[in-house]
């Protein structure tokens, strides 16, 4: 018996368009992005990929949401392996851990995609702000309590601080364009900045 039998086979073919669609996002750009491209690429109808994403939007929310979920549940896992460790190191860890997610070029591609999509389209504007404000929890949740001086709310800036220089690294590495700064300074750079604003009051 295979193991596709117990599987739900609606799921495996979202999980095949959604990496299809990954692909090209970050390879092509939203512009080379299309349905019938997706189809195309898995040899299978156009109205077999409607069926579950009724636009292209519908697919680009899907694919982020993909991605996000992937890297979350990457999180988790490191997590769960790190229970008996401090929780200053299983913030450090975490931090690589995402430097790392972010070399990646079907990550990196997708949302650096997004965020020069989000200036002009109301619909990527609103999924940016999603991923802000999940990622701002979770990195909450990751620092809270590392540094008892530090308010709540205090805290909370400061993970939203994070994230947004997350994203700042995200975008600078797209345009990739001072050759006095390597990607190795600014992550160390990233690095001192997220130490100085989990633990310093």
């Amino acid at each position: 018996m295979s193991a596709h039998t117990t599987t739900d086979k609606g799921q495996i073919r979202t999980q095949e368009i959604l990496k299809t669609a990954q692909f090209i996002l970050a390879s092509e750009g939203y512009a080379g992005l299309s349905m019938r491209g997706v189809a195309n690429q898995l040899g299978i109808s156009l109205s077999t990929v409607q069926h579950y994403y009724t636009s292209k939007e519908a697919l680009v929310e899907a694919l982020l949401t993909y991605v996000l979920d992937n890297y979350q549940t990457a999180v988790a896992q490191v997590m769960n392996a790190m229970s008996d460790k401090s929780q200053l190191e299983r913030f450090t860890t975490i931090v690589e851990l995402i430097l790392i997610e972010i070399r990646r070029p079907e990550t990196f591609g997708v949302l650096a995609e997004i965020y020069a999509l989000s200036n002009r389209l109301p619909f990527a504007a609103r999924l940016v702000e999603a991923v802000y404000a999940r990622e701002r929890k979770e990195i909450f949740k990751l620092i809270y309590g590392l540094e008892p001086r530090i308010s709540k709310a205090e805290c909370k800036l400061r993970a939203a601080m994070i994230v947004v220089q997350i994203h700042g690294l995200v975008s600078q590495l797209a345009q990739d364009n001072d050759p006095s700064l390597s990607r190795k300074q600014l992550e160390q750079a990233a690095r001192q900045s997220f130490l100085m604003l989990a633990t310093r009051p």
